[in-house]
């Protein structure tokens, strides 16, 4: 599952996307 694949580091990469996203919009 992405569970395994999402650590904690990739958790925070992509907040910090989705905080740049929401930006744009």
């Amino acid at each position: 599952h992405f569970n395994k694949y999402l650590t904690r580091r990739r958790r925070i990469e992509i907040a910090h996307v989705l905080c740049l996203t929401e930006r744009q919009i």
